[in-house]
């Protein structure tokens, strides 16, 4: 056995190494010494560090005191206290302690290059009032992320935490003046680390809020000045009023984050040399909030961008179907080579307070509700116009996907994939349906989940398709579609409307009737140009 695993190549072990599972490269570890040399790094090329498991917490720290931490390539850090836990409920937050005290431990996984940040979908500001206490506070949330930057930066100190933790600290002392602070008496405090050569950087339910002091972070500035990141993947969750969630267009922080994005995540530094981007918000987005991508860069947006990623975004205007075409002319392609478009509608008709010349509502007539006088809006642009453009400008498209991810919840193929896996057998279904969860910013790429190959009235399952995530599907219904805003309607002001696969329905589904043959004919165009090109 060992002569013939020193036989073969070591791109040949990747190759195979790269397809096993995580219970499976342990059980290679035991067969043999040169062999679980081979398998190690791959066993530890990704680690977690998880709130709400223990085994986790204490896992991260084992490894990180040993020359182990060396091998780590990938890490996902998630902040959900409990499974159990029921957020949004004026229930005491259990602050996980050993979750914050383990996280500057993070410093010593210095050969990073992919970090995942996981942050639970309830956000908001207190002085909302919407009935409900945020658990993950914005300074909560700003501790971890702060901290995080200056571990992958190479720039922590135990000072710089104990200022970090001063923010944090402060607002749980409103509450409990005896709140336990955190202790990194276990450290090597003298460790500072190094900057990680990170390349990813996701971060699912970033709250929809413009932090000062994220902004004047010189750790964040560092990391977001980083050459080596160049793959950036961002979930914005949004606070809502439950109550009565039409009234949610009336808080405020989303229309201040997305007005910072140009100088904040989306700043020079991060558009000119991004090659992936990924951007979903938990609502529509784009004209309300606005988000004006043109203040990214308008004559050559995100030179070197390669994959782009848009989740809930809403096409309005002309200059788009334009801009979107002049992405990553400098990547080698000519253009973009893969586009993603996850529920993203046409906006055909709105019904909406003042809107400004440019075509986009004016904010604060909005969020006065004194100022309510609604006016009707139509815009012209049709998906056939938008794919007729492209399929010409676009010259570099390999890949061009529209339809809806797997927004909320886990995904089952892939959940079915594993759970039926031998292998474990003795995985909690409660975290694999959680760790499956809230990936959908990340999964756009994989198999859609309806290429199915029919047998009877039975699925032929090809499970290993779906082992790693699913992504858009290919639906008609979930394609090509148009919606409508009316600022009068709850719960929320935008009317979604989808063609019916199964009766054919065409009423109230098309701008103008002819509409879905145009686009389908365009559409149809468009994959014939793509598919010719590979």
């Amino acid at each position: 056995m060992v002569s013939s695993a020193t036989a073969l190549a070591p791109e040949i072990w990747d190759n195979i190494c790269s397809r096993l599972t995580p219970p499976t490269l342990a059980n290679l570890r035991l067969t043999c010494k040169t062999l679980s040399t081979i398998a190690l790094p791959w066993k530890l090329k990704t680690i977690t560090l998880e709130a709400f498991l223990d085994l986790s917490i204490e896992y991260f720290i084992n490894i990180a005191k040993t020359p182990l931490r060396a091998l780590v390539r990938e890490i996902t850090i998630d902040t959900r206290v409990d499974l159990e836990w029921n957020y949004n409920c004026n229930d005491e937050y259990p602050v996980p302690m050993a979750f914050m005290n383990a996280l500057p431990y993070l410093r010593y996984f210095t050969n990073v290059t992919a970090l995942h940040i996981r942050f639970e979908e309830h956000c908001g500001n207190p002085e909302n009032d919407v009935g409900c206490d945020i658990d993950e506070t914005y300074e909560l949330r700003y501790k971890v992320l702060d901290t995080i930057f200056h571990c992958a930066t190479g720039m922590w100190t135990l000072e710089k935490q104990l200022k970090i933790d001063e923010v944090f600290d402060a607002t749980r002392r409103i509450y409990d003046e005896d709140a336990e602070k955190c202790d990194y008496s276990d450290q090597d405090l003298a460790f500072t680390g190094a900057c990680f050569p990170l390349k990813e950087l996701t971060i699912a339910n970033l709250a929809d809020y413009y932090d000062y002091r994220i902004e004047g972070s010189e750790a964040w500035k560092t990391l977001m000045a980083l050459p080596s990141l160049v793959d950036l993947k961002l979930f914005i969750a949004t606070e809502e009023d439950e109550a009565a969630p039409e009234h949610s267009i009336y808080l405020t922080e989303k229309y201040d984050f997305f007005d910072s994005l140009p100088s904040t995540w989306l700043c020079p530094d991060m558009t000119q040399r991004l090659r992936v981007l990924s951007l979903y918000f938990k609502d529509y987005w784009g004209w309300f909030p606005t988000m004006d991508f043109r203040t990214c860069g308008e004559e050559f947006p995100f030179p070197q961008l390669e994959v782009l990623a848009l989740g809930n975004y809403v096409f309005t205007h002309e200059w788009q179907i334009e801009w979107f075409s002049k992405l990553g002319k400098e990547n080698g392609s000519g253009g973009l080579k893969e586009l993603y478009l996850d529920d993203c509608p046409i906006l055909h008709h709105a019904r909406q307070n003042d809107v400004c010349e440019g075509g986009y509502p004016e904010t604060d007539a909005i969020v006065n509700s004194r100022d309510y006088d609604p006016s009707e809006h139509h815009f012209s642009i049709r998906w056939y116009s938008v794919l007729s453009h492209w399929k010409d400008s676009m010259k570099g498209l390999k890949v061009f996907r529209m339809g809806h991810g797997s927004w909320w919840g886990h995904q089952m193929e892939t959940y079915t994939t594993i759970t039926d896996d031998p292998d474990y057998a003795d995985l909690c279904t409660d975290v694999l349906r959680y760790r499956l969860s809230h990936n959908v910013h990340r999964n756009f790429a994989y198999p859609a989940t309806d290429e199915y190959v029919h047998i009877t009235h039975e699925y032929k399952r090809e499970p290993e398709k779906w082992r790693h995530g699913e992504g858009l599907d290919h639906r008609r219904e979930t394609r090509l579609t148009y919606i409508d805003y009316d600022i009068g309607t709850g719960p929320s002001a935008w009317l979604e409307t989808r063609k019916d696969e199964r009766t054919k329905q065409q009423e109230d589904l098309e701008p103008e009737e002819g509409t879905a043959k145009k686009d389908d004919a365009a559409w149809d165009a468009m994959m014939a140009a793509i598919e010719a090109r590979r």
